[in-house]
């Protein structure tokens, strides 16, 4: 569908940058405005009800015999005198000392549940419970803790952090939201402490976020929109304090049949408020998934007496059926003792991600997950594509910031050789939860270098090891449960091992730019014409430099995992803002307005912005990407539903006589004037012409073909116009 545009409205969202490179402060944010947060945005398919008692079986590991003993006790929560008001209460008190009250009162009830628990099922003594409770309101606590980014309660593994630190996410079991609490602060005006993304509360309990991050160098650095409805998210990075709203999606979830039956007392709960609404739990879900490559991850909101378990993976958020623990504690017994006793795997932890010293030790099965993921290895069998690898993690490239989708995970390190050690050599290693319909990278590469002249090889990304996982292989509870998606919202992991190579920014040379760009635009239509492939996400990060021994570089086409075959039919080959194929900054102004098949032509007016983008921010003697988005285009990275402000910005650059496309010529770095003239330029007329005639035809109702508006936009008429003459490849009528 067509979409009408006022382009006087501004971009309140987060930018491109703010979303690829540390802040540099923390900022404010109203509680009454929209954060463009994904983990809040995304949940659009939450499935409710599920019964407590196949949960903990399902997810936690716990035997049928042992839940139904348990929930079979008759327990009386034992409440002092002085505390008989405090479960109704729970988070609604007016001061910090209340809520600390508050805290301690709901701890101390869920260690006496834990222990009736225990001794009704004889492992009091049992030496596989080794797990403790961190409260952030507790008295030693850091002053750290008191910011809302850290969960109000976490069950972990003994022993916790010294000084009153909070344990990593990387590590935690399963964390706890006392709902009332957060409301009511909130509600007094008080104002939450935000934290620079490089050090802080996200430091501290982000396993991943407080190693180095390299957002220079990668097969994959600035990542893509997948062609589902989750890359909305690319740049919708979460706020420095979230808020608390969970929009549309919600209140139109799924509901699941509850075994139970109906409760014989009514429930303190509203059946059409789920319990995520005004939860933060999806903010730590993200976090604790991000820290370590976790499959999945299990919250808790207490909302008064009202409980709710809650569970998070890459496909989808399950709730068991809520309850009030005054009335019913043997439920929250139940939850208590089925998520202390769980090991690391029924926790959600990737088993393939171990300390180096475990990993020396392949016979041995570490008990607990790794505190950083930085130091250790990812280590993997052989598959049917590749050979095994163990992969030392030296830095971390990029971290997922959506709960939903496909959540792509970008480390950098060294591969373990024959004889033990590393290699000097560093690599990337991928990881990322498309859907299982789409594409494999590893696939399209190997598919393109049978079909491609050995000498364009060196164009392409080298793999060292792929693999891919279905839920049956990762046996995700999803499926226990009777939860999983159809097969066309079924996501897969793939794994991915390969050379790390050079942002263009650091291609050091204004010569050397100009050859890793063109070497990516003549493999780019080598790919379609001879693979028969379409990229369809040409970005910043997905044209690489490789460093050649005689000073000059080799361009590099990575990230295929958007691509698509041509002559393929179905919905795949529409781009819409809903289920859009690109990086936003840099797709093809007609993909930004509504359906539209993708053609070649998309990916040649994608490395025009591109070009546009590296001469107002690249400094390549220094090999350094600007800081901040240069205003001329800074509505490039704003995300809105209609893809406005980019749309907008676009079109004036398209213009037949454009002050805004001058504007962007003379801010050009100084060594990009003469690509400004030699390329920039007659690429930009070449353009306003194709799309001026293209729509005059139209207009006149006159033929004029959409793949290369009559003939006017196609690789040939792309190279004519900044006056390069592509290689043949050695193929007699390659340029026909």
């Amino acid at each position: 569908m067509d979409h009408e545009y006022s382009c006087s409205s501004p971009c309140t969202s987060r930018s491109y940058y703010d979303s690829t490179q540390p802040s540099s402060g923390a900022t404010s944010r109203s509680s009454s405005e929209e954060p463009p947060f994904a983990a809040f945005q995304q949940i659009e398919d939450v499935h409710l009800g599920v019964d407590l008692s196949r949960f903990a079986q399902e997810v936690w590991g716990l035997e049928k015999a042992a839940a139904e003993k348990i929930l079979d006790m008759t327990v009386t929560p034992s409440l002092d005198s002085g505390e008989s008001h405090w479960a109704e209460n729970l988070g609604q008190g007016t001061n910090d000392d209340s809520d600390a009250h508050g805290h301690k009162s709901f701890l101390d009830l869920c260690a006496s549940l834990l222990r009736d628990a225990s001794k009704e099922l004889g492992d009091e003594e049992n030496a596989a419970f080794s797990d403790t409770f961190w409260d952030r309101f507790r008295q030693d606590c850091a002053p750290s803790c008191e910011s809302r980014r850290v969960p109000d309660v976490v069950n972990t593994w003994k022993p916790l952090p010294p000084d009153g630190a909070p344990p990593s996410l990387a590590t935690v079991k399963c964390f706890f939201e006392l709902k009332g609490v957060s409301q009511e602060r909130e509600c007094r005006g008080e104002e939450v402490e935000e934290v620079d993304e490089d050090g802080g509360d996200d430091a501290v309990m982000d396993g991943s976020a407080n190693e180095e991050e390299d957002h220079d160098k990668s097969m994959s650095a600035a990542g893509s929109q997948d062609d589902t409805d989750d890359q909305r998210s690319k740049y919708s990075t979460p706020p420095k304090r979230p808020t608390t709203t969970l929009k549309r999606s919600l209140n139109s979830a799924k509901d699941v049949h509850d075994e139970e039956g109906p409760s014989a007392k009514k429930p303190r709960y509203n059946n059409d408020e789920p319990a995520l609404k005004n939860s933060l739990l999806p903010l730590y879900a993200v976090k604790a998934l991000a820290s370590s490559s976790r499959y999945y991850v299990v919250g808790l909101v207490v909302d008064r007496s009202t409980v709710t378990v809650c569970y998070f993976d890459r496909s989808l958020v399950a709730c068991a059926a809520p309850f009030s623990f005054t009335e019913q504690p043997s439920k929250l017994a139940l939850a208590l003792y089925a998520m202390n006793r769980c090991d690391r795997h029924r926790a959600g932890f990737d088993p393939h991600l171990r300390a180096l010293a475990t990993a020396k030790e392949p016979d041995s099965e570490p008990t607990w997950p790794v505190d950083r993921v930085v130091g250790a290895v990812f280590e993997y069998p052989d598959t049917p594509s590749s050979p095994g690898i163990c992969f030392r993690v030296t830095g971390v490239i990029r971290s997922p910031e959506e709960l939903l989708g496909r959540a792509t995970s970008v480390y950098k390190g060294q591969r373990r050789l024959l004889d033990g050690t590393f290699s000097e050599e560093e690599y990337i290693h991928k990881l990322s939860w498309p859907l299982q319909t789409s594409v494999s990278e590893a696939d399209v590469v190997n598919i393109l270098k049978a079909r491609l002249p050995r000498e364009a090889h060196q164009h392409l990304p080298e793999l060292l090891f792929t693999s891919t996982s279905t839920p049956e292989d990762l046996s995700l509870p999803q499926l226990r449960l009777g939860l999983n998606p159809g097969a066309r919202d079924r996501r897969v992991l793939r794994v991915l091992t390969g050379k790390l190579y050079t942002p263009l920014w650091e291609a050091g040379s204004i010569e050397n730019f100009k050859k890793a760009w063109l070497d990516c635009v003549e493999c780019l239509h080598l790919a379609y014409k001879l693979g028969g492939v379409l990229h369809r996400d040409v970005s910043e990060g997905n044209l690489m430099a490789k460093p050649l021994p005689d000073g000059t570089v080799a361009g590099v086409l990575n990230d295929w995992d958007m691509s698509q075959f041509v002559g393929d039919d179905g919905d795949d080959e529409l781009s819409d803002p809903g289920r859009c194929t690109g990086t936003p900054p840099f797709m093809a102004i007609e993909l930004l307005r509504g359906p539209m098949r993708h053609y070649l032509r998309h990916d040649l007016e994608s490395l025009f912005y591109l070009l546009i983008w590296a001469a107002l921010h690249y400094a390549l003697a220094a090999r350094r990407r600007a800081g901040r988005v240069h205003p001329a285009v800074a509505d490039w990275t704003c995300i809105t539903a209609d893809a406005q402000p980019n749309w907008c910005n676009k079109a004036r650059i398209l213009l037949l006589d454009s002050s805004l496309a001058q504007e962007i010529f003379a801010a050009a770095k100084p060594e990009f004037r003469g690509v400004v003239g030699e390329w920039i330029g007659p690429l930009r007329n070449l353009f306003v012409n194709a799309h001026t005639c293209h729509w005059l035809r139209t207009k006149a109702e006159e033929p004029s073909d959409e793949e290369t508006l009559g003939g006017l936009l196609t690789f040939k008429t792309f190279m004519d116009a900044i006056k390069a003459t592509p290689r043949t490849w050695g193929i007699p009528g390659y340029l026909d």
